[in-house]
């Protein structure tokens, strides 16, 4: 299987370009009263859909239809790549940064690891990749309904395709992939180093396809200053 990797602005924009031609979106589906049979009606509450081909009602609670959510612990593989990301984002960091600020090594934030592993299995599931999702949710707004306080806030997004997805290799490549940008103040790489960042959230999210998407979330806290030297 031929390997290959997303990870540029340009695959960004092209991947938001054809959601908004084409929203990632299920299809409803329409339920009217003569598609229930007064024998057959359904508990209070119950949303029903159309019969089945067999004459049979499928009955759907309103607990189906609550959104399924990331679980706040992941797998242990999972977990041993997000670790992996954020040793190697704090080990760039303080190699770059070390001798400018004191926030070069960036702290874990387990509700930001949270809102990542959230928008990676949500990119993911509805197969878009953006930081912005379908329905208008940005970045920070995401961040927001987590009630967590900050300055300012940025997120890069990786995804990697092909037999490496699920290794530790597809963290480094992702990770080299960032740091080879040109030097710029708006590309990952410039996020990454971003020296007013305090703390970092790193969330994974893989499927048997062969696909892996990482969504790493900063934050500036407040009342953390800068001590330049």
């Amino acid at each position: 299987m031929e390997e290959w990797i997303q990870l540029t602005d340009d695959d960004i924009a092209r991947a938001t370009s054809l959601q908004r031609v084409r929203p990632p979106v299920p299809e409803m589906i329409t339920v009217t009263l003569d598609d229930i049979q007064a024998e057959n009606a359904p508990p209070a509450g119950a949303i029903v859909t159309s019969p089945a081909g067999d004459g049979t009602i499928l009955t759907i609670t309103l607990e189906d239809t609550r959104p399924v959510t990331t679980p706040i612990h992941p797998t242990a593989d999972i977990a041993r790549l997000e670790a992996l990301m954020f040793q190697l984002i704090n080990d760039t960091r303080q190699n770059h940064l070390a001798r400018l600020t004191g926030t070069a090594w960036l702290v874990r934030h387990e509700r930001l690891m949270y809102i990542a592993r959230q928008h990676s299995t949500d990119m993911l599931r509805r197969q878009y990749v953006d930081h912005i999702t379908p329905e208008g949710l940005t970045t920070a707004q995401r961040i927001q309904r987590q009630h967590i306080s900050y300055m300012a806030c940025g997120e890069n997004i990786g995804v990697v395709y092909g037999e490496t997805a699920h290794s530790e290799q597809a963290i480094y490549d992702i990770h080299e992939a960032f740091m080879n940008q040109p030097r710029s103040l708006t590309n990952h790489r410039a996020n990454l180093l971003n020296p007013i960042w305090t703390h970092a959230g790193i969330g994974i999210a893989v499927n048997p396809d062969g696909a892996l998407v990482a969504t790493q979330l900063f934050i500036s806290a407040p009342g953390r200053k800068l001590a330049g030297k």
